[in-house]
């Protein structure tokens, strides 16, 4: 009696650590899969997709990816029911929790996609914030501000405004800050609409590679902010159906070991997504772009406190991110402490 039950008891620890995968091996074997409406932006994160259909049929799943231009309009997707999870930004999910939007993070993407980038007339060295400072300051006295383009109200705006502040420099009154998506970048900067661009790494990569423009400041590290990206899933879906979200999370767990160490991995996966040349997805992916399947709390809280800072929200969330955080199902697909989920 007493080896049957050390017996259970052993199986059961196993169960816990390998749950997600096994779970998912075996809901694979009945039946047809579950659909899963993913919401993608428009450029990001295609291997992810890629690697993810060469495994969604392990876990029971067959996604089904809509792109969308960019994270605000996955998050509005969710919010009517219209997709079941998306990829979105940290300044993103802050967005939802001040606009009440009940999603909830459930696993992360990865990040260091804020990325400075000036033309060819801008002649401050790489890295030399002081000298960049000195530039915007000889600029608004000669009467010829410098121009930055970022689209405003994205996660580069929010970077940009804040590594300006702490410059010492008023983004609203020592220089101007141009309104361009990000596709428009290359042009902005090769026909001089505009000295700099605060863009994302695949557009940076892009116009490194092409020569337009050259890196100035990769906005990324301890103290300014590593974790970027991750998925949320609509909260309905974690009270509800609890089993389709641990799929979820256990494949893209899954989808990001497979690539996170291995760099010509992610540019091949990548390569296959992106209509851009694959010297600049390599670019990106090794300087970059860092993968991670965990949920950095404190970079998030960092957001959400930069973003009431700057008058983007009615409050600062900070103190709410664990509410909107659900670690649950990353420990059962990974077998990883709490505190091991939130390092980067």
């Amino acid at each position: 009696m007493l080896k049957r039950t050390v017996r259970s008891a052993l199986w059961v620890a196993i169960w816990a650590i390998v749950g997600g995968m096994s779970a998912g091996t075996a809901l694979a074997q009945q039946g047809a899969p579950m659909e899963v409406r993913s919401a993608g932006t428009r450029g990001a994160l295609g291997m992810l997709r890629v690697a993810l259909a060469g495994i969604e049929g392990k876990y029971g799943l067959k996604y089904d990816n809509k792109i969308f231009n960019d994270a605000t309009a996955a998050i509005l997707a969710m919010d009517r029911r219209e997709v079941d999870m998306g990829h979105i930004t940290a300044q993103h999910m802050i967005r939802a929790i001040d606009e009440g939007i009940p999603i909830v993070l459930v696993g992360g993407l990865g990040g260091g996609y804020n990325v400075l980038l000036a033309g060819p007339d801008v002649k401050v060295p790489q890295g030399d914030l002081k000298a960049l400072k000195g530039l915007i300051e000889e600029r608004q006295r000669s009467g010829n501000k410098l121009k930055i383009g970022v689209p405003t109200g994205s996660q580069q705006h929010l970077k940009l405004t804040y590594l300006l502040t702490g410059m010492g420099v008023n983004p609203e009154k020592d220089l101007d800050v141009v309104n361009i998506p990000f596709p428009g970048h290359p042009r902005a900067l090769e026909g001089k609409q505009v000295d700099m661009v605060m863009t994302v790494a695949p557009f940076a990569g892009l116009i490194i590679f092409s020569k337009t423009g050259r890196l100035m400041y990769h906005v990324y590290g301890p103290g300014i902010g590593r974790w970027e990206v991750g998925y949320a899933v609509r909260r309905d879906l974690v009270e509800k159906n609890p089993d389709m979200v641990q799929r979820i999370v256990s494949s893209h767990v899954d989808a990001l070991r497979s690539l996170m160490d291995d760099v010509p991995r992610q540019v091949d996966f990548e390569a296959k997504e992106s209509s851009f040349p694959k010297p600049a997805i390599e670019l990106v992916q090794r300087d970059f772009a860092r993968l991670t399947y965990r949920i950095v709390i404190e970079d998030l809280k960092r957001t959400a406190k930069q973003m009431h800072e700057v008058g983007w929200t009615k409050a600062d969330h900070s103190s709410k991110i664990e509410s909107f955080v659900d670690l649950r199902f990353l420990e059962k697909a990974t077998g990883e402490s709490r505190a091991k989920l939130t390092e980067f």
